[in-house]
């Protein structure tokens, strides 16, 4: 029951160009919702704002929903419970596609990727010389189909490996475009020409000082054209902008022009002339005299354009227009010869057939599914759990980034939420334990068709059906769990506790931990509570939980603010420790207090004021790092409760202190132990212990600093993101072994 949609990812400025004839064609044609995936470099790149109102008004026309991209996990966060397309108009390996690329590295197999050739000569597709310079030659792609331009046999950048996933759709923009039976226009009163500016290309760096041989033979040239009476409109590259970037002079007769090409009439003018840029393609298919500029000394390579009318000193640019605007047919039959030798497809009505194929074919995800689904992943790893929770993110998606984006292993979630949204609140009529929620979950089996599933903290429906499927198909099972499931206590709040030990929650925890293949445990002491439990699985223990690097490196300063990061279900292990901030919060009226979650201010904190703050709880997991480096604690405490629950916990929050530069004060007898050994964190059990740790830190600064460098070396040779990486790899590689 997921809804199906066509999903379009804005990146670059002139995505907007591309992808917006396929958006109406898709609201149109297709009964799907449509989605629009901003990433942050859009919005940064749209200085002036003209691209976010046009991806306004595209987004009213369609009914449109929009979803912004600052990480990865938030946007697979916000696609659980959808499934389709996802089409992308700048999508490659290179580092100014990266967000794309990542995105389609990591997405669900629920999704069919689409990349579009966006230019003529376009990265992957068809480069120029210069482009192979800056660029290389093997080009790939995350997609599934990659769109081209062109025959086959003339898209000569499509690597071997990509080969098999192209279609030839031809350019999106004639999608809307009207065959036209017009004459060619011999009105020699249409004097005014377009030129444009391609200064952003890679072939306007390489090889010389390109940009200002341009720009002087445009001045000399407006110069001449002013002698005669006659404009020159200036259209910038939309997404270079040199000329307004720069603040380029221009001369009074130029007109600059800054519109959306889509929404230029170009068959106004009376030529058009640009350095090698997708725009001549657009000014040969509107039917008027087309020139591309070369630099005088020929080292400006032209061979994508060979058979257009090639110009580069002053008077071969006069020459051009005077004959464009008397003899226009000439150029025009050159042009059309261009096109037929280039082998674009350039009939609207193939376009239009070609690429409705494409939407309908892609949104009937379940059918086209199982043939993308193959063996060029040498792992396919299916993640159930209640929804895009910490656990899931720090334990797997986290550490196992790299070798998703590197395609090496493909993964899927299946979601407790999004079970719950699907048969409850969408169609309140529906059971999430009945038959149809069955059957879902049994056709995303079959459609992603894992080599490995992993129940994380998972206690929801259908388990026993997943666990099922996965025995019949000889699927290794892998249950993680990071705290007693069975024994949470009414310490941790009341409605986490009513939650936890719901009667077929604790059912369904113990089946798994009794039917997986695996049982993989955060700590040691857990492991060794889940075997005196009687589990009939066996268990492994990670030698580390949670993974770190140094986002901000230890500093000599005097301490200003401490901090605790904790949800609400933690406030009972603050309660004995309070007495000794109060103290600590008495004596230095320059410190501050930070709590960093759902967590409340005590009454206690009452007498400090503003001096005791509180920053809001931020779910992406990768968000949240960034964003608590920017608050910059001095120090930050894990205090537990000595009960036996918190016992099993891991060390999460000295390593993500430490990842930020704050020195650690821990409760003693637990697992902070370890961690805070050799001088690396403080460790504290009765109120005056907390006192004298704190005050310490505080009252000698390079006490704290020196411990923070240590913590921070320790962190980044035992917690380390590639050590939990390989500590994971060789558990699912165990997994496989014992099974097999």
């Amino acid at each position: 029951m997921n809804t199906k949609s066509v999903i379009f990812i804005i990146n670059l400025l002139q995505d907007i160009n591309i992808l917006r004839p396929l958006a109406y064609l898709a609201d149109q044609t297709i009964g799907a919702k449509i989605i629009f995936i901003v990433t942050s470099e859009f919005r940064k790149r749209d200085k002036t704002g003209l691209w976010q109102s046009e991806l306004i008004d595209i987004v009213e026309k369609t009914s449109a929903q929009t979803i912004d991209y600052e990480t990865v996990f938030d946007v697979l966060k916000a696609l659980d419970g959808l499934c389709g397309v996802l089409i992308a108009a700048s999508e490659s390996c290179l580092n100014a596609h990266k967000p794309v690329h990542d995105l389609f590295r990591i997405a669900p197999s629920r999704f069919v990727k689409v990349t579009l050739q966006h230019g003529f000569e376009c990265v992957g597709f068809l480069q120029s010389r210069d482009q192979n310079i800056a660029h290389g030659r093997d080009i790939t792609f995350a997609a599934d189909i990659i769109c081209g331009w062109c025959e086959p046999d003339r898209l000569t950048s499509v690597t071997s490996s990509q080969l098999h996933k192209l279609w030839v759709t031809g350019p999106t923009t004639l999608l809307n475009r009207i065959p036209s039976k017009k004459s060619i226009n011999k009105d020699t009163n249409l004097q005014t020409g377009l030129v444009c500016e391609n200064m952003h290309s890679p072939r306007l760096n390489t090889l010389g000082d390109f940009k200002s041989e341009f720009l002087t033979i445009f001045n000399d040239f407006c110069v001449e054209m002013a002698k005669a009476d006659r404009q020159v409109t200036l259209r910038p590259h939309p997404g270079g902008q040199y000329v307004v970037k720069n603040g380029v002079e221009l001369h009074t007769n130029v007109v600059l022009e800054n519109a959306p090409i889509y929404k230029m009439n170009l068959s106004r003018f009376a030529y058009g002339i640009s350095a090698p840029s997708s725009i001549l393609i657009d000014m040969v298919l509107a039917g008027i005299p087309t020139a591309v500029w070369q630099d005088e000394n020929g080292m400006m390579d032209m061979g994508n354009y060979d058979g257009l009318t090639c110009i580069s000193n002053l008077d071969q640019w006069l020459d051009f227009v005077n004959n464009a605007i008397l003899n226009p047919e000439i150029y025009v039959e050159k042009q059309q010869l261009f096109l037929t030798r280039q082998k674009i497809k350039v009939d609207p009505a193939y376009v239009y057939r070609a690429y409705s194929k494409l939407l309908r074919t892609t949104i009937d995800v379940t059918s086209f599914l199982p043939k993308k689904i193959n063996s060029i992943y040498k792992q396919r790893v299916l993640f159930v759990a209640s929804g895009y929770i910490p656990t899931l993110q720090l334990s797997f998606l986290k550490p196992l980034a790299y070798d998703v984006s590197a395609g090496n292993i493909l993964i899927d979630i299946i979601s407790e939420n999004h079970m719950n949204f699907d048969f409850i609140v969408k169609n309140h009529w529906s059971d999430v334990d009945g038959v149809a929620a069955k059957n879902w979950v049994v056709n995303r089996f079959k459609s992603f068709n894992p080599t490995l599933v992993v129940f994380c903290r998972y206690g929801g429906p259908h388990a026993d059906v997943m666990l099922e499927v996965s025995k019949e198909k000889g699927i290794p099972s892998i249950y993680h769990i990071d705290d007693d499931l069975l024994g949470i206590p009414r310490e941790i709040g009341e409605s986490k506790y009513e939650f936890h030990n719901d009667k077929k929650r604790l059912n369904t925890v113990r089946y798994l931990l009794d039917k997986c293949d695996f049982i993989y445990a955060s700590t040691e002491k857990l492991k060794n509570h889940l075997i005196s439990l009687g589990v009939n699985s066996p268990v492994i223990a990670g030698a580390i939980y949670c993974s770190g690097q140094v986002i901000n490196n230890a500093k000599l300063r005097e301490t200003r603010k401490i901090g605790y990061m904790a949800s609400a279900d933690h406030a009972h292990n603050l309660t004995h420790v309070i007495g000794a901030l109060i103290r600590v919060l008495r004596k230095y009226p320059m410190v501050n207090f930070e709590f960093f979650g759902t967590i409340s201010s005590p009454p206690e904190f009452a007498e400090f004021g503003d001096r005791v703050s509180h920053a809001p709880k931020i779910d992406n997991y990768e968000e949240f790092m960034v964003r608590f480096s920017e608050y910059q604690w001095d120090i930050g405490i894990c205090p537990l409760n000595p009960i036996h629950f918190n016992l099993m916990k891991a060390n999460t929050k000295w390593v993500e202190y430490t990842s930020v530069g704050a020195a650690v004060v821990a409760s003693k007898g637990t697992v902070y132990d370890e961690c805070c050994a050799d001088d690396c964190g403080q460790l504290a059990e009765t109120e005056d212990e907390w006192f004298s740790a704190l005050d310490i830190l505080i009252s000698r600064p390079e006490v704290r600093f020196e411990q923070v460098v240590r913590a921070q070396k320790k962190m980044q040779q035992e917690y380390s993101r590639d050590r939990l990486r390989h500590q994971i790899l060789d558990i699912f590689s165990k997994v496989r072994f014992a099974i097999d």
